[in-house]
Parts: C-alpha cells; sequence; structure tokens
C-alpha cells in the first residue's frame, strides 16, 4: 500500500482559483499576527520563517507535488503551524495546523493510511493545544481538526464518485458513437449488396443483350443507322457495368472520419471544450486525416476523466508540410484531489500507434507552463496549400481562415468536463 502510494511521476498539477488566493491572504494574516505576538526579535524570524514554510507546503501540494507524495508538503505546513504554536502561544499558529488538516485528505489515499494520518493529525494537535493552554479543554482543538478532515474526506469521495459518473459518462458517448458508426457500415452493406444484385446484374444482362444484337445485325448487313446507336448503347452499357460496381466499393468502404469532423467532435463534447484553427490547411492521407481525428477524440475523452471540469483546448495550426494539433487541458480545478480513475497508458500507445503507421508522431505529458496536460500530434501534408487553398484535410472545398486567422469553434455541452500525471499511467 505504501509502496504504491510513494510513486514517482510528473506531477499532476491543480488550477488556482479565488479560494486558493482567499486562503494565502488568510494565511498570511495569521502568520503576521503570531509573529507580533512572539517575543524576541530572533524569535519572531523564526516564526517568519516558520509561516513562510507553512505557506511553501500548501504551494507544493497544490503546485508541484504529484498526489502520491503530496502528503509531504501538506506534513511541512502542520509541522511549521504546530512550531508557531509552540513559539508564539499568543498567536495564531493553530491556523495552518487546521489548513493541513483540510487538505490532508486530499494527498492521502482513501484506507488505513488515511484515517491513520488524519488520527495522529488531530490527536497531535490537541494535544500540542491543551499543553500550551494548560487546560483540558484544549483537546476540543483536535476534535474540531479531526472535524475539519473527516468533512474533506467525504468531500472527496463525492468528488471522486463524480468524477467516475462523468469519465463513465464519455466513455458511454464513445461507445454510442462507435455503435452508430458500425450501424452505418452495416446499412452501406445491405445497400450495396442490393445494388450489386439489382444494378449490376442488370446492366450485365443488358450488355449481353446488345452484343448479341450487334452481332445479328453485322451478320444482316444492317445500315449504319442502326449498327451505330448499337454500339453507342453497348458503350453505355459497359460504363454502367463499371460505374456500379465503383458504386458499390464506395459503399461497403466505411467513411473514415478526419479533420473536417474535428469541428463536430468538439462541438459535441459533453464538457467545455474549444476549437481553433491556424494556417492554410493542406491536404492530409486518409489514413492520416483519420489518425488526427482518432488521437484528438482520445486526448479528450483522457481529459473528461482525468480533469474533470477543466476546459479543453484543440489548436490546429497548419506549418507548410506539417499539421499539428495541440490537445491541452487545465489540470483539475482547485478544491479538487485525484479523481480515483485509473489509467493503464493503453490509449496513448494505441494512438502513438495509430500515428506512427500514418507517418505521424506523438508528444504526450504535463504541460510546460501553468497545470495540466498536453497531447502534441504531428502529421506530414500530403499537399501543401496553394496561395488560395482550402482547408478540410482529407477532403478540399472548405475555405479556411489566412495564415495568422484563427477560426473558434466552442463546445455545446455544459461546463463541465486525462491520461494523468501523479504517477498514475493515462488510458
Amino acid at each position: 500500500m505504501v509502496s504504491t502510494w510513494l510513486g514517482t511521476g510528473p506531477a499532476r498539477r491543480r488550477t488556482f482559483d479565488r479560494r486558493d488566493l482567499v486562503g494565502a491572504t488568510a494565511m498570511v494574516i495569521c502568520v503576521a499576527v503570531s509573529v507580533v505576538a512572539a517575543h524576541g526579535v530572533a524569535v519572531k524570524v523564526v516564526v517568519g520563517v516558520l509561516g513562510a514554510s507553512a505557506e511553501l507546503g500548501l504551494l507544493l501540494n497544490r503546485r508541484f507535488l504529484p498526489p502520491r507524495v503530496a502528503v509531504l508538503g501538506v506534513a511541512l505546513t502542520i509541522g511549521a503551524g504546530y512550531a508557531i504554536t509552540l513559539l508564539a502561544p499568543n498567536g495564531l499558529g493553530e491556523v495552518p495546523v487546521l489548513a493541513g488538516a483540510a487538505v490532508l485528505p486530499m494527498a492521502v489515499p482513501p484506507g488505513p493510511v488515511r484515517n491513520a494520518c488524519v488520527a495522529v493529525a488531530a490527536v497531535a494537535f490537541g494535544v500540542t493545544i491543551a499543553v500550551i493552554s494548560r487546560s483540558p479543554a484544549g483537546l476540543l482543538a483536535g476534535v474540531g481538526a479531526w472535524f475539519i478532515s473527516d468533512r474533506s474526506i467525504e468531500h472527496a469521495a463525492l468528488q471522486a464518485e463524480r468524477d467516475r459518473a462523468v469519465a463513465l459518462l464519455a466513455e458511454v458517448e464513445a461507445s454510442r458513437q462507435a455503435l452508430q458508426e458500425a450501424a452505418a457500415v452495416e446499412e452501406r452493406g445491405r445497400i450495396a449488396r442490393e445494388m450489386h444484385d439489382v444494378l449490376a446484374h442488370s446492366l450485365a444482362g443488358l450488355s449481353v443483350q446488345l452484343q448479341a444484337v450487334r452481332v445479328i445485325a453485322a451478320r444482316e448487313s444492317a445500315p449504319p443507322a442502326l449498327t451505330e446507336p448499337l454500339d453507342r448503347a453497348a458503350e453505355l452499357a459497359r460504363d454502367g457495368v463499371q460505374e456500379a460496381r465503383a458504386a458499390v466499393g464506395a459503399l461497403r468502404a466505411a467513411p473514415r472520419r478526419g479533420v473536417d469532423d474535428l469541428g463536430s467532435l468538439v462541438g459535441g463534447f459533453p464538457g467545455e471544450a474549444r476549437l481553433r484553427v491556424t494556417g492554410r490547411a493542406g491536404r492530409l492521407s486518409p489514413e492520416a486525416g483519420h489518425a488526427m481525428y482518432r488521437a484528438v477524440q482520445e486526448a479528450m475523452t483522457n481529459a473528461a476523466r482525468y480533469a474533470t471540469g477543466s476546459p479543453i483546448e484543440v489548436d490546429v495550426a497548419w506549418e507548410g508540410r506539417t499539421a499539428r494539433v495541440t490537445v491541452r487541458d487545465h489540470g483539475l480545478p482547485a478544491g479538487r484531489g485525484p479523481s480515483g480513475v485509473q489509467g493503464s497508458g493503453t490509449g496513448l500507445r494505441s494512438m502513438a500507434e495509430r500515428l506512427e503507421a500514418a507517418g505521424g508522431s506523438l508528444d504526450a505529458g504535463p504541460a510546460p507552463t501553468g497545470p495540466g496536460w498536453r497531447i502534441v500530434v504531428e502529421l506530414p501534408v500530403a499537399e501543401a496549400p496553394e496561395a488560395h487553398g482550402t482547408a478540410g484535410g482529407a477532403a478540399a472545398g472548405r475555405p479556411t481562415a489566412p495564415s495568422g486567422e484563427s477560426t473558434t469553434a466552442p463546445s455545446g455541452g455544459s461546463t463541465t468536463a486525462r491520461e494523468n500525471g501523479g504517477g498514475e499511467a493515462r488510458a
């Protein structure tokens, strides 16, 4: 349990909001009060350093440490709070301890380890306050710390259940789309069989009959006024057979989604998502366009699983002979712990294999700036854009924004909606 918990991996950083700013400001005020309440310059300096350490612990837990080792930041905050309480009994050193107790459940996975940590922190806090105040009533502070932690545990559990529900909703939606595509392919196959049985056979029979009439006309020395229309009719029948076979083949081939379908993919996402296209679009091969579509679909599904509630940005950049797609989220919103959804990394491996087969590449990992996860896909452009190029990737004909401009397609879903960092492999 402990060895699994104290794993390593890229940090899964969370976003800041106004609540974090309010909490940081309150912490600074409490530290300032404790510094004023301390006696002696040396003690004041030590209390100030401890206060900065308490702030640093919360910052590490929120911003930099992976979830599985974020308890180290919480321990720093709680320890600094205890020390401030001892050095400045008339100050507000209890506040950092209570703040650490509130975020402790977010840093410890569910189970006996979490319960033990919360109990030890609450008892130690109550005993410390009782010793300083020299009154058993100080134990009530420990009860308060335990109560805050218990409520945080309950909130984290409810949030994890909600995140799992959102993840399941995204997977159900993906399955529904797959079933619709399978049904469409089956229907196209049925129509193709009917066309082959009726149209192609009828035209083939007509062609045979026309050939027989031509032979008879030649044997009877028919005039050109008769033979020429027969030749033309036979030629049309042959062309009709070929076109019917081509149509049947096209119907049997399943339609492959590509760059043109990214707008509907982002627009139909059940969370907050945005699509931006820059540059003049070139032409991708059908395989490359389909690989790009599937990569974006997988990345958005991961974001719904591992960064529930975070807005998703999809940027398509056409850069000469290269098409680059960047999909990123902004991490878990403030106040949320890990969603509890575990990933195996299979989705990323499959995505990389599909892109490699299409001549592309995949780069996935924590966003270089700010919190969140980023996936970058690069694919070769089969045909560079002309001076007045067309957009559409696998299919030309749609106008695109001139180089440097962008088009934006916001999603139509509600504003709710990763493989994650923090030592957990993304799916």
